[in-house]
């Protein structure tokens, strides 16, 4: 009977919690199987027992009901945590989808709910989505007012996300209610950056659970991204270099800042429905704002969690900064320097020096500091990801395993292994810094074995790939914007700096202002000497796993898998649009097709498939995907410098049945024996006569290209951890150049006097010349006079005929070079409404399509601007370029695949391309080594 009773109890109480706390989710506290049982049992007891003990009596009909709700509590699948929901999203352009959705129920929650920003429910109204930034023009398919689509109502509304899986790189998307934005998310267009290592600095790594187990996390839940979050690639010397870095943060905010400039020190813009936002070191500001024009300064007094999280949200672009009362700078804490008081303010329920507890990216000891703090049973458990994590969904930032600061002597002598960053060494800051090992020294001599293996590359990042033989990844430079340091504004490219979830704290009641992160320094232009055995070899090189950060700092995120997010229950798989057709096949085929002349006829079969992939995802031709569009394709050849060259041109397959036969589809060019020279080809539909498709460059040359290797100088000896270190210059960069011009028939010829070159000599100068390029085009400009001897020659404009035959007309230079014809054209008349078409109202993507398209149109015309940038005389270096494409410079840098692959833009022919600079900014005695004809101590930036 003593048994029933107890089970009687525990059941009235499971029913008593229910009617008390019916919004309170109830776990299942037994199998239905036993509830069964144990309520049978009951039935058949004595009823007088239980009153004896003073009991209340549940009928059976009660008891029956209360089975019925436990049954339903059971079987009813547990409420879903939004606040958890993701704050950005992965979008990898090789899936077969055309985008996102992005649910707006978690800003529902956060504003209604959260203990810090809640209680402020969102008005209804009406609901909008935009893309307040993208870093790159055109990421995002939006309408002319960056303007989203929203599907459904209320909190059960998600925004349509369509992305442009052409391009790579990161927006922003604000969801707005009565124009006033209430929530926004990131989204990061890049490949995979999941595959990163398995490294732990200590090994064993637990978790606690929502039930309050404890266990160790399983190997298959702990992983590394590859790279920094919204970076494009986490390679230092490979493709993709110049966007290595990511975006930053600052500590315990959702939303990321653009850097706004590039490694290779190339500014670009941010544009959206925010405006054009740019650095403030650019220097064009036409139709653009400076990003400082974006920050918040709270006053001290006013500066409370509540008010600046949601001032936060409200202003994704804007770092948030507390000044003093008197707005006469930022405030600190006693006055002191070293205490700037947090972006988030004070908080009434915590004192200042307890302001780590806020937990705002989910630290592991909550923000709550041990007495005991090094052992290994100090180290916390990972805990669910936070509501403010800017991580992906199924990832989250990387936490100490405690959160102290240092100890009650204020000596920081956290463990090394207690940064997800750090060694595995269990040495403690203060002993690993007494030894210098955060010193990256130039070799392993004498270095301890967890520290073996560091790769610096100077002035660009770390390759941590096999230090202490473990794969710990490649950490890149990140950059900072430090409000105290260069003025407020971003710098430091090569420098990595790395947030952690974790706030810390001392001892006393000292304010708590800081974050753990990685700091990494690779900085070859500081004169120290790290190695007395290399005293030629200087710079700063530190490795500091346990770096302690200002809040307000910005840096940058690398996310790590969330070892809870599957177990806890809060997992929220991203939601793909349905796949449209696209076509992308052929659009990295090269442009120019390079053949050595023969003494019998040969043929060049071009793919055609390339004018469909650029027209229809890069220059927003969709329409040229229907078949109407490609059912009768034809060849011409526009103009040759040699009659003589081309025999016929015709396109294989000129009416293929489906997009998938247009692979099968190629011009066919003969190319006559005995004969070299230049042409270039274009392809149509219908009639040579309608638009240009595609054009590209035939080029036949007299003699074998050869392929010239060339070193800009040689390394150091004997610096292993130093990769290619040299004395001034940041990089040693290997190319193999071409042996002559692009379209250059010969090499330039060995001149054995060059005072009294011979005929044979002067011939073959004159073949060496090649062809002109406007930057940023494919298509190649003849230059209609001899280098010789200046004297003119003609070209030729070729008409096909059915049968693939080809006459010619005669083009002189008087003719092409007259600007009243129709060769050489104006900005102001190419963009018109009877050309490009350029509209006030058009975004900047939309106008840079419609001018690459003309120029795709119009492969022979030279396309000049209609006016100049004024010449800047106080400071002629910063005299702004003029560009054919747009009456603004600085857009669309990559045309020629500026650090990344190659262009489907670059015009040199396959296995070949434009080559690239390291850096676009020339300091002072430090302009070495930026180019690949950079000859040794010659400063780049002098004559």
């Amino acid at each position: 009977m003593k048994k029933s009773i107890k089970n009687l109890v525990a059941i009235f109480c499971l029913v008593s919690a229910w009617v008390y706390s019916e919004n309170v989710r109830v776990n299942n506290l037994w199998g239905s199987e036993s509830i069964h049982k144990d309520l049978d049992s009951l039935k058949k007891k004595n009823v007088k027992d239980i009153e004896n003990k003073g009991l209340p009596i549940l009928s059976s009909t009660t008891i029956n009901q209360q089975l019925t709700k436990i049954q339903t509590i059971e079987t009813t699948p547990q409420l879903t945590d939004w606040s958890k929901a993701p704050n950005s999203y992965i979008f990898d352009p090789s899936l077969s989808s055309d985008g996102l959705y992005i649910p707006v129920k978690k800003a529902y929650v956060m504003w209604r709910d959260d203990k810090y920003m809640g209680g402020k429910e969102i008005p209804s109204g009406k609901l909008t989505a935009n893309v307040l930034w993208e870093d790159v023009q055109g990421l995002i398919k939006s309408d002319a007012a960056y303007s989203l689509e929203i599907l459904g109502s209320g909190e059960n509304a998600k925004i349509k996300v369509p992305i442009n899986k052409f391009r790579e790189g990161n927006a922003v998307i604000a969801f707005s209610v009565n124009n006033e934005i209430y929530w926004s998310w990131h989204v990061w267009v890049t490949d995979d950056p999941t595959k990163g290592s398995t490294y732990k600095s200590f090994d064993n790594l637990k978790r606690i659970r929502n039930n309050n187990v404890i266990e160790s996390i399983p190997a298959s839940d702990w992983k590394w991204m590859d790279r920094n979050l919204g970076a494009i690639s986490s390679s230092i010397t490979g493709a993709e270099w110049n966007r290595n870095g990511g975006l930053l943060y600052q500590w315990g905010r959702k939303d990321p800042m653009p850097p706004l400039v590039m490694k290779g020190n190339g500014f670009y813009e941010a544009s959206g429905r925010i405006g054009r936002v740019r650095h403030r070191g650019a220097k064009n500001f036409t139709n653009a704002i400076s990003f400082d024009a974006f920050r918040k300064f709270v006053t001290f007094s006013n500066a409370s969690v509540g008010n600046n999280i949601r001032l936060s949200v409200r202003n994704p672009l804007s770092l948030i900064y507390v000044n003093k009362d008197d707005n006469s700078g930022p405030a600190f804490y006693n006055n002191n320097t070293n205490l700037p008081v947090n972006w988030f303010g004070r908080y009434t329920e915590l004192k200042d020096n307890q302001l780590s507890e806020l937990n705002l990216w989910s630290d592991n000891s909550q923000g709550k500091i041990d007495a005991n703090y090094k052992i290994d049973n100090s180290a916390r458990p990972y805990r669910d990801k936070s509501s403010y994590d800017p991580c992906p969904n199924g990832w989250r930032v990387p936490s100490m395993l405690v959160a102290n600061l240092a100890s009650p002597t204020y000596v920081d002598d956290i463990r090394v292994d207690f940064s997800p960053y750090g060694l595995r060494t269990n040495l403690g800051v203060n002993t690993f810094e007494a030894n210098q090992y955060h010193k990256v020294k130039p070799t392993d001599t004498n270095v301890p074995v967890f520290m073996k293996g560091f790769r610096m590359f100077t002035n660009g990042g770390y390759d941590l790939s096999n230090v202490g033989g473990y794969k710990m990844g490649i950490f890149p430079g990140t950059g900072q914007i430090i409000l105290h340091a260069h003025e407020g504004q971003y710098t430091d490219q090569h420098h990595t700096a790395l947030w952690t979830a974790t706030m810390t704290r001392h001892f006393d009641q000292t304010p708590s202002i800081g974050a753990r992160g990685l700091f990494m320094v690779p900085d070859k232009d500081q004169p120290d000497i790290p190695d007395p055995n290399f005293p030629n070899v200087k710079g700063r090189y530190f490795y500091e796993p346990l770096d302690n950060m200002p809040t307000s700092d910005a840096n940058g995120c690398r996310c790590i898998k969330d070892p809870l997010y599957v177990v806890d229950d809060y997992n929220f798989p991203t939601e793909y649009i349905a796949y449209e057709e696209e076509y992308k096949e052929g659009l990295d085929n090269p442009n120019s097709y390079q053949l050595v002349k023969n003494t019998i006829n040969s043929t060049i079969e071009i793919p055609i498939n390339k004018a469909f992939a650029v027209q229809s995802g890069l220059l927003n031709n969709k329409n040229i995907l229907n078949s109407t569009s490609f059912n009768n394709l034809k060849a011409n050849v526009l103009w040759t410098t040699n009659s003589n060259l081309i025999s016929t041109v015709l396109v294989s397959n000129p009416s293929p049945s489906s997009l998938s036969e247009l692979s099968t589809s190629n011009i066919v060019v003969g190319i006559r024996a005995n004969q070299s020279g230049n042409a270039v080809v274009t392809l149509h539909n219908g009639s040579i006569s309608n638009p240009v498709y595609w054009s590209w460059h035939i080029w036949v040359t007299d003699t074998p290209i050869i392929s010239v290797k060339y070193t800009t100088e040689l390394p150091v000896a004997n610096l292993t951890n130093y990769v290619n270190y040299v004395e001034k210059a940041d990089v040693i960069l290997e190319t193999e150049f071409m042996d002559r011009n692009l379209g250059a028939i010969e090499a330039f010829p060995t001149v054995v006097n060059p005072l009294t070159p011979t005929t044979a000599e002067m011939a073959r100068i004159r073949s060496a010349t090649g062809l002109h390029y406007q930057w940023g085009r494919k298509d190649p400009i003849p230059i209609f006079q001899n280098a010789d001897n200046r004297a003119s020659y003609n070209v030729f404009l070729g008409s096909a005929a059915t049968n693939g035959t080809v006459s010619y007309t005669t083009l002189p230079m008087t003719t092409y070079n007259n600007l009243s014809g129709g060769y050489i054209v104006a900005y102001n008349t190419y963009t018109n409404s009877s050309n490009a078409n350029i509209l006030v109202a058009d975004k900047t993507s939309e106008k840079i399509a419609k001018v690459l398209s003309y120029s795709v149109r119009n492969p022979l015309v030279y396309m000049i601007p209609s006016t100049f940038a004024p010449y800047n005389s106080a400071a002629p270096i910063y005299t702004n370029g003029t560009d054919w494409l747009l009456n603004e410079p600085n857009l669309a840098s990559d045309r020629w695949g500026r650090g990344g692959d190659k262009s489907p833009f670059d015009p040199c022919p396959e296995g070949w391309r434009i080559p690239d600079i390291t850096n676009t900014t020339f300091v002072v005695n430090q302009d070495f080594g930026i180019t690949p004809w950079y000859k040794k101590d010659k400063n780049v930036g002098t004559s």
